[in-house]
């Protein structure tokens, strides 16, 4: 195989980036169709059926096998539940917490993952992690604003979901070894979709946005998360799974900007300090973890 040259790999970069800023879009449209009427649940249903598409129509085009064994499949169907509560609890904690808040408290889940395969003995603590530990946790409670108008109920729910992905990651460590990171994301994505479909029914609606702005942003919601699916795993191929996962902690710095700027969600000075620790903190470990993959968001 042809290596790729320097300038092809910079612009593979720059793509990457683009897709972490299409998570971080993805959050915000939500947020924005919300205002319009529809719901975290209305979103979640689009976007997770709008991507298993995308995938499976990916996956037909590279000529990829798309079945897994029996074993597989089932842990894939487990992990697909998994993904559809953490999601909710993320879409659900912009309803709110500002999106760039609720982001940047789901991103700790690289700590937590960190945290957790030590427990379990999957990995040994060393000092860089616990420092970047601890300095991840005071950048978030600066930046959460501890002091002021703090919201339990949305940054539970963000917590929440960062703690459900960490669950995810250290279960896949040791389950899915070997499997194609596609296949299983396809059927995650559908597992995810025919729970949420499940939920409509049981509750009997699927809000819809009752404003132009509120369609754009419902549909602009489930196109981007579908564009960020699909160019995750192109980043993958082209830079490999540990640039790849490094990059896209771009995605809580895209927050902020397009809080600020289609939502009209500034931060304080404080705050955007804070921020920068707990970036500069996920930055670090995702540096030092060589086997670091990135999840579905």
């Amino acid at each position: 195989m042809q290596k790729e040259t320097s300038p092809s790999r910079f612009w593979w970069v720059i793509f990457v980036l683009c897709v972490a800023a299409s998570f971080a879009a993805n959050s915000t449209l939500a947020k924005l169709s919300y205002d319009h009427g529809a719901t975290p649940l209305s979103v979640l249903t689009l976007r997770s059926g709008l991507s298993a598409l995308c995938v499976f129509a990916v996956l037909i085009i590279w000529r990829v096998p798309r079945k897994l064994p029996a074993q597989q499949r089932w842990i894939a169907v487990i992990m697909g539940c998994i993904v559809a509560t953490y999601s909710y609890g993320l879409l659900g904690a912009i309803e709110y917490i500002p999106v760039a808040l609720a982001v940047l408290t789901f991103y700790i889940y690289p700590l937590l993952t960190c945290l957790g395969a030590w427990v379990i003995g999957q990995e040994k603590m060393t000092f860089r992690t616990s420092l970047c530990l601890i300095v991840a946790f005071i950048g978030l409670a600066t930046a959460l604003d501890l002091r002021g108008d703090f919201n339990v109920i949305g940054v539970s729910m963000a917590a929440g979901a960062a703690v459900l992905i960490s669950i995810m990651l250290l279960m896949a460590n040791r389950m899915v070894i070997g499997v194609d990171s596609r296949v299983m994301s396809l059927h995650m994505m559908s597992s995810a979709t025919i729970v949420y479909i499940i939920v409509d029914l049981i509750f009997q609606e699927f809000p819809l946005p009752s404003s132009t702005t509120g369609i754009i942003s419902f549909l602009g919601s489930g196109i981007f998360y579908s564009f960020a699916m699909i160019g995750m795993f192109v980043g993958i191929a082209k830079i490999g799974a540990v640039r790849t996962s490094m990059f896209m902690n771009f995605e809580p710095v895209s927050s902020i900007f397009f809080g600020m700027i289609i939502l009209g969600q500034f931060l304080e000075p404080f705050q955007l300090a804070g921020a920068c620790l707990v970036f500069a903190a996920i930055v670090t470990v995702a540096v030092g973890n060589r086997t670091a993959k990135p999840p579905p968001n």
